[in-house]
C-alpha cells in the first residue's frame, strides 16, 4: 500500500471576513449589469449580474477606511447647459451617444467623512471631495443621474453635481436636529425623502431646500425611533423601515400612513423594491427577509392595473418570509431590469446571497463564499511547510505542525482520515505590516518559504525571508520589479494575482489591466530582474 496523504487542519489562521454595508445595482442603462458590494473595511467587489452573480474584481480600501454606502450614476441626457452648446439635433444626438457609451460611475462614503469616486479600470480613487458635515450615513442619486444627495450626521442634507464627470459640492438643505440616516429621490426628482434619527420622515423640496413635510413615528421606551431606511415607488408612494421592526407605507399627498407592518421583530435596516413598485422587500436585525405585494380588486397588482377600476381598493399584504443569513441583513438590491429579476442580500455573516425575486419566498438562493473568490488569502509553502496569510496591509506567517512518524504496518491498517499524534503544534513566525496606502490585493510564497511577494493598487513587492532559530529576518527586495514589467501605455501596475515557479527562478504577475507578466528573478540576490 503506498503511503498516505497528511491534511493539515489549520484552525490557527485568524482570517476575519468583512460585514456588508451597501449592495447597489448599476443603472439600467449601462449595457452590462454590475453590482457593487460595499464591504466594512473599505473594499469594493464588482460583480457581473448577467446570469447568476459572477465575480469580476475587488477595489481594495484605504488602510483602516470605512464605507456605509454606495452609489452608481450613468448621466445619459443633455442638461440644459449642455444643450446649449450644439447648434444642431445632429450634434446633439452624437453628443447623448458618447454619453450613453461611457463607463458607468461609482461612488462611496462613509464614517471618513470622504465622498469617493472610483477608476472601475486602475481600482484607485478617481476625485475625491469632502462631506462638510462629517460622517456619510446614507446617499442616493437622482433618476437624471445628474446629482448626488448626501445625508451627514449634523443633519444637513447636501448636493453634489455629477454631471459631465464632475464631483462638486453645490448646495445644502435646512439643517434638523438629528443625523440623516436614509435618503431617497422621487421618481421626477423633484423631492427628495430622509429618514433620520429623531423618528422622522421627512420630505424636501429640491428647488427650495427647505422640508415640505414631515410625518412622525411613535417611540417605543425613552429613545427615539431610528428610521434606518426610506425608499420611494415609482405610483410616489413612500416606504420606510424603522428601529422597532416597523415597514409603513405613506401617502406622498396627505403625508399620513396608509399601511403599517411590523414586519420584523427588531430594527429594519434596510429597504428594496422591483422597478414597477409592486413588490417591496425588507430586513434587518432580525434576519428575515420579508416580501410585500401591492394586490387591487384582491389580485396581485400588475403594469396595466391603473387602468382598472379594482385600484382604488389596492392594499399591501404581506406575502413572504424567508431566513437566507444568520446574522443582521444590513444591504438589499432588487433589479427588474435584467434576463433575471436578482434579489440580492448581504451583511454580518460576510455572505452574498442571491435568488430569483418573483417566485420568492420558493427560490432557494445562491450563497457566495465569504472569502476572496479568485485571490485566496492564504498561501501555501510546500516545502517548507509554511503558511502564509493576507489581510489588509498585514501579512502573517506560520510553520505547520508536526506529527508522529508512522510505521509501514500502522500505516496499511489506518483509516482515510483519521487523526494522527501531533508532538509539534504550529507557531506563529512573523507578522508584518506593510506601509501601503490601501489594503493589499493579493499575496503569495514560494515552495521553500525563502520569497514572498505581495502588491497593493502602485505595485508588487519582494521580500526575502531568513529563517534562523531566533526567528524569521524580512528584508524588502530592491529593485522589484522591473520598469518593464508591464507595457509603457499600461495604466496601473497593480498586480491581482501572483505565483512563483517551483524551482523559485520566475515569478508569473497579473496585472490590473490584464497583462501577464514573467520576471526572471533568479538573480534576486543581486538584483537583477528581466521580463
Amino acid at each position: 500500500m503506498s503511503e498516505g496523504m497528511q491534511v493539515h487542519r489549520c484552525r490557527f489562521t485568524d482570517f476575519v471576513p468583512q460585514a456588508i454595508n451597501a449592495i447597489e445595482y448599476a443603472p439600467a442603462t449601462v449595457r452590462r449589469p454590475y453590482v457593487a458590494v460595499g464591504r466594512a473595511n473599505g473594499d469594493i467587489e464588482i460583480w457581473s449580474a448577467k446570469g447568476n452573480l459572477v465575480y469580476e474584481k475587488t477595489i481594495p480600501g484605504v488602510v483602516n477606511g470605512s464605507l456605509e454606502t454606495l452609489a452608481w450614476a450613468h448621466q445619459t441626457k443633455l442638461t440644459k447647459d449642455d444643450l446649449e452648446l450644439f447648434d444642431t439635433e445632429k450634434e446633439r444626438e452624437k453628443a447623448t451617444r458618447r454619453l450613453t457609451e461611457r463607463a458607468p460611475r461609482l461612488f462611496s462614503a462613509g464614517l471618513n467623512a470622504v465622498i469617493v469616486e472610483w477608476d472601475l479600470a486602475k481600482l484607485v480613487p478617481k476625485a475625491a471631495v469632502d462631506s462638510y458635515g462629517g460622517a456619510v450615513w446614507c446617499m442616493s442619486t437622482n433618476h437624471a443621474q445628474t446629482q448626488l444627495a448626501v445625508g451627514t450626521e449634523d443633519g444637513h442634507i447636501r448636493l453634489f453635481d455629477i454631471t459631465d464627470d464632475k464631483l462638486v459640492y453645490q448646495r445644502c438643505f435646512d439643517k434638523i436636529k438629528a443625523r440623516i440616516l436614509s435618503v431617497a429621490w422621487s421618481h421626477d426628482d423633484q423631492t427628495i425623502v430622509t429618514g433620520s434619527a429623531d423618528g422622522a420622515v421627512r420630505v424636501w423640496n429640491t428647488d427650495t431646500g427647505r422640508m415640505a413635510a414631515r410625518m412622525t413615528l411613535p417611540r417605543e421606551g425613552r429613545d427615539p425611533t431610528l428610521v434606518w431606511a426610506v425608499t420611494v415607488l415609482p405610483s410616489g408612494t413612500i416606504v420606510s423601515g424603522d428601529s422597532r421592526g416597523h415597514v409603513i407605507f405613506w401617502d406622498h399627498v396627505m403625508h399620513v400612513v396608509q399601511q403599517d407592518f411590523r414586519a420584523l421583530g427588531a430594527d429594519v435596516l434596510c429597504l428594496g423594491a422591483d422597478a414597477d413598485g409592486h413588490t417591496v422587500f425588507a430586513s434587518g436585525v432580525d434576519p428575515k427577509v420579508t416580501q410585500f405585494k401591492l394586490f387591487a380588486g384582491g389580485k396581485p397588482a400588475s403594469g396595466d392595473t391603473k387602468k382598472k377600476a379594482g385600484f382604488r381598493n389596492k392594499k399591501w399584504q404581506l406575502a413572504g418570509i424567508r431566513r437566507y443569513h444568520t446574522h443582521d441583513v444590513r444591504a438589499i438590491a432588487v433589479s427588474s431590469h435584467l434576463d433575471r429579476d436578482l434579489l440580492i442580500t448581504g451583511g454580518v455573516d460576510t455572505q452574498v446571497t442571491s435568488c430569483e425575486s418573483r417566485p420568492f419566498p420558493n427560490e432557494n438562493p445562491y450563497r457566495q463564499p465569504c472569502f476572496p473568490p479568485l485571490n485566496g488569502v492564504v498561501s501555501v509553502a510546500t516545502e517548507g511547510k509554511l503558511i502564509l496569510q493576507r489581510q489588509a496591509n498585514v501579512l502573517k506567517l506560520w510553520s505547520l505542525g508536526k506529527a508522529e512518524p508512522i510505521s509501514q504496518v500502522l500505516n496499511g491498517q489506518m483509516e482515510s482520515g483519521q487523526g494522527l499524534q501531533v508532538y509539534e503544534r504550529q507557531r506563529d513566525l512573523l507578522q508584518m505590516e506593510l506601509k501601503t496606502k490601501t489594503n493589499l490585493l493579493c499575496s503569495t510564497i514560494s515552495s521553500s518559504g525563502r520569497l514572498v511577494a505581495a502588491s497593493d493598487v502602485e505595485g508588487p513587492k519582494l521580500f526575502s525571508l531568513v529563517h534562523s532559530e531566533s526567528g524569521v529576518q524580512v528584508r524588502r527586495v530592491r529593485g522589484f520589479p522591473p520598469e518593464n514589467f508591464v507595457p509603457e501605455y499600461s495604466e496601473s501596475r497593480g498586480a491581482t494575482q501572483m505565483r512563483f515557479t517551483s524551482d523559485e527562478a520566475k515569478i508569473a504577475i497579473a496585472t490590473v489591466d490584464g497583462f501577464v507578466s514573467i520576471v526572471d528573478i533568479s538573480e534576486w540576490q543581486q538584483g537583477v530582474f528581466t521580463t
